[in-house]
């Protein structure tokens, strides 16, 4: 297995009720919010993304999930080993925590540098096989309420209609 993965017991941060919340991507070019997701725990961990309706100008949440198994649960250690150990995944080095159900997941990443911010992903799964992970950013509530207005109209003009 490659050195670039650590043993998540020994090293790196738990999934906690702490990362409940709303997360997004960003147009790293534009600097617009693309997507928006909120991860939930109600006696098991779920994932939804806010996006349109059939009605004009109407938005919902949306749980992710690609059959019946709509939680997401922890995945082992091995199956963490298996994903991460590739060479496109040897910088920077850390250790991932990740959740996921058939088709979805949600990761956190801890760096070996103390130094640099804990990271979060958003992971899609095609099958067995792990599709490279996008990085996701958690809204604080400030940042939420300033910015609801623009956020909803972004999504609304980005997102594909239902």
């Amino acid at each position: 297995m490659a050195s670039n993965v650590f043993s998540f017991p020994t090293y790196g941060k738990a999934i906690t009720l702490d990362d409940q919340g709303m997360y997004y991507t960003m147009n790293t070019s534009t600097g617009l919010i693309h997507s928006i997701f909120r991860l939930e725990y109600d006696d098991e961990w779920y994932l939804y993304q806010l996006q349109n309706t059939s009605r004009e100008d109407e938005i919902c949440w949306r749980l992710m999930a690609e059959d019946a198994g709509y939680a997401l649960q922890s995945m082992r250690t091995e199956e963490i080993g298996y994903h991460f150990s590739k060479p496109e995944y040897a910088e920077p080095r850390g250790a991932w925590q990740v959740i996921r159900n058939s088709k979805y997941g949600f990761g956190k990443f801890t760096p070996l540098n103390g130094n640099d911010p804990i990271c979060h992903a958003m992971i899609l799964f095609e099958g067995n096989e792990m599709v490279m992970p996008i990085l996701i950013h958690k809204a604080e509530e400030e940042t939420l309420q300033m910015a609801e207005g623009m956020v909803l109209n972004q999504v609304l003009a980005l997102a594909l209609p239902a």
